[in-house]
């Protein structure tokens, strides 16, 4: 059996024998050429021109072999982590076709910002694991470039976030508009109103998340669309901070409507809708390029595609 693995957006493409990557696989986990062979069945000559192959193919050493001990070159850990994930989910697949039983049992592994993370998930996860008491879930919350960085690596099999930076390895695929609010005091001169401008909020102070954010992005975007400056008195990593600086009467801030879900219920604070229709973030599924979801990741992620899109009051 062979699949073929694409590099840089299918300018290259290498084709890799499954029986080989077995053996890599087999090799990695026993670190001893014999033991390897005899739990594939094959002959030791045999298991070794298969990682000699697999090495030339792709073109970097992947086990260190002396006469005393085996073991794995830092090219060949970081393919281990990638290949096993890989027939891990293989084995899902199979397994689960064979046994639409299996569903229940199935593992899926996700990544999300945080902002998303704090407001959906609680709810979501609980449900679906009433739904499916046997499945596995670990969610992994981070910030986008690290969020990014895992799904290229397959290490989980798909996130949540906003559009991704690097749209020709990962595929984005839109789910709801995460519009930002303004967040300030009770008792600030804005308070009265339902409703704020953003040049309402620039005559005070403005706390921020720091550059490096996707909330960041979004409002520098946006100020550059609208041809104002944002220049913001506090830069800061933690919503938990911006919040307490915001009760502290330092400023207001502007966050996606989501992320105020891990402040909104402080009694200091109130929220406020913009004016400013276009003011949003898109919010979505990223999952690698070209590929599918297993069985058990496509129904967890229906199950949240179907709560992201139930309308929810922004405090």
């Amino acid at each position: 059996m062979f699949f073929c693995y694409s590099v840089a957006g299918g300018r290259n493409t290498l084709t890799l024998s499954l029986s080989k990557i077995r053996g890599f696989l087999a090799v990695a986990e026993h670190l001893h050429f014999r033991r390897a062979a005899s739990a594939l069945d094959i002959s030791q000559p045999a298991l070794s021109a298969q990682i000699r192959a697999l090495e030339d193919t792709l073109g970097v050493r992947l086990v260190a072999r002396t006469t005393r001990r085996v073991q794995l070159t830092p090219d060949g850990e970081r393919f281990l982590t990638r290949t096993r994930r890989l027939f891990e989910e293989m084995d899902a697949v199979v397994s689960e076709i064979r046994d639409p039983r299996m569903l229940e049992r199935g593992r899926v592994v996700f990544s999300c910002i945080p902002t998303v993370a704090a407001h959906i998930f609680p709810d979501v996860i609980g449900k679906f694991k009433r739904r499916y008491p046997g499945m596995a879930i670990k969610i992994i919350d981070e910030p986008t470039l690290a969020l990014e960085r895992r799904i290229i690596s397959r290490e989980v099999d798909f996130g949540i976030g906003a559009m991704p930076h690097w749209r020709e390895e990962l595929e984005f695929t839109p789910i709801v508009e995460d519009p930002f609010v303004a967040v300030f005091r009770r008792d600030h001169p804005l308070a009265r109103r339902a409703k704020v401008s953003i040049d309402q909020v620039l005559q005070y102070p403005v706390i921020s998340l720091s550059k490096g954010s996707n909330v960041r992005a979004t409002i520098e975007a946006y100020f550059e669309r609208t041809k104002r400056s944002f220049v913001p008195a506090y830069d800061l990593i933690h919503h938990y901070t911006i919040g307490a600086m915001v009760e502290a009467g330092l400023g207001i801030t502007l966050l996606p409507s989501m992320a105020t879900a891990m402040i909104k219920y402080s009694s200091r604070l109130k929220i406020a809708m913009l004016n400013e229709p276009k003011f949003s973030r898109r919010i979505g599924l990223i999952k690698r390029t070209g590929e599918t979801l297993s069985p058990a990741a496509f129904e967890f992620y229906q199950f949240t595609l179907q709560a992201m899109k139930k309308p929810r009051k922004a405090g």
